[in-house]
């Protein structure tokens, strides 16, 4: 009798600052964040990387016909910057190609299996999924890798617009409500939002006003500090309640005293930007949202990170729901317990997306019940 074919589910979300997924072949679950870089490069120049032994996701690279790209880690070392002006769908191959080989290895798939794959877009580039399956469908089943040549069949392939598993995560655990809800994604290029009415979807709607825009405005009047070392700067810094320890690495100055007015004028720009970002985001939510809103949902890392000033802006505008004894409602990800995944810390919410596409919208292999999470 021939062997059965192994099948890999995998769930990916590209991010703009990182390519999250989570895959399994029915006996394990493993969880990798990765960065959301590629850069294309001579076959020659990463001929080395097949010498290599040990963990694929520091070495990972695909090749389709003569064309080479790094992906994730090795990108990043190899000069890649971070990805906020090319769209995602231009690159997102790639890093699935690179996440497939990954997972492989992680798995002891071997180098032919079959793939059941699902993905979230940015709403605005939804449109893209058909070329984007089309392109998938020719490169899997012959793509080069330092591990080997791979031949995979595309047996099931769905894209989902960013937010989606958030908007069936309150469905599913929300059922008896029957107002207008609405689900507020800010990610780090984008900030979208829901709307349904009795578990319908009724509207959405999408802006760049994503977390890098706040970014790239602290970026333009300071010392041009590298962006994703910023972003990661300013997330913290506003999340541990303005601890100046976490601006401190990325400084340039090495003299004390310049060292500490270079400090001050950044957390001024951040202080004063802050607001303007603000003030973007309520504009645009003021002329997009319906009169009435009975419940909220945040979601996404920029949400984390605004979530203070969000429920300031969202509190008088909310219906004071009955069943909560006449409070307004505001969830967030952390309310329904998912599961801890084995990320670091600061992508456990940024995980809920992917997480919830994975568990409710696409098909299910027979995980054990003690799962394996792997970073």
């Amino acid at each position: 009798m021939a062997r059965r074919k192994q099948k890999l589910y995998l769930g990916c979300d590209d991010g703009a600052s990182s390519f999250k997924c989570i895959g399994s072949s029915g006996e394990e679950l493993v969880t990798i964040v990765m960065p959301s870089a590629t850069i294309e490069q001579r076959s020659e120049t990463l001929d080395r990387y097949r010498q290599q032994t040990g963990d694929l996701s520091m070495r990972s690279f695909v090749g389709i016909d003569d064309e080479y790209y790094a992906v994730g880690k090795l990108a990043t070392r190899l000069g890649a910057t971070q990805p906020l002006k090319p769209l995602k769908s231009e690159t997102i191959v790639y890093k699935i190609l690179g996440m497939v080989s990954i997972m492989a290895q992680r798995l002891n798939l071997g180098t032919s299996f079959d793939l059941s794959l699902g993905c979230l877009l940015p709403p605005g580039e939804f449109r893209d999924r058909e070329r984007i399956k089309a392109a998938l469908i020719v490169a899997l089943t012959d793509f080069d890798t330092p591990i080997g040549v791979f031949s995979v069949q595309l047996v099931e392939c769905n894209f989902y617009a960013e937010g989606t598993g958030i908007v069936h995560l309150l469905q599913v655990n929300n059922r008896e409500s029957f107002g207008t809800a609405i689900i507020l994604m800010a990610g780090h290029r984008n900030l979208s939002f829901y709307a349904t009415e009795s578990h319908q979807l009724t509207g959405m709607g999408t802006s760049d006003l994503g977390f890098n825009h706040w970014v790239k405005a602290v970026q333009a009047v300071t010392y041009n500090y590298d962006l994703p070392n910023l972003s990661s700067a300013i997330a913290n810094y506003w999340l541990k309640q303005k601890d100046t320890l976490y601006l401190e690495p990325i400084l340039r100055n090495t003299v004390a005293e310049l060292r500490a007015s270079e400090l001050q004028a950044l957390v001024r720009e951040i202080e004063l930007t802050h607001d303007n970002y603000c003030n973007s985001i309520f504009n645009w939510l003021n002329e997009q949202l319906p009169d009435r809103i009975d419940e909220l949902m945040l979601a996404g890392g920029g949400g984390d990170v605004l979530q203070a000033e969000l429920i300031e802006y969202f509190a008088g505008k909310l219906t004071p729901n009955p069943q909560y004894k006449h409070k307004y409602v505001i969830f967030n990800s952390s309310v329904f317990n998912l599961p801890t995944l084995d990320v670091p810390d600061e992508y456990q919410s940024r995980m809920a997306d992917v997480y919830c596409m994975w568990k409710y919208l696409m098909p299910q292999p027979k995980i054990k019940a003690k799962t394996t999470k792997t970073k």
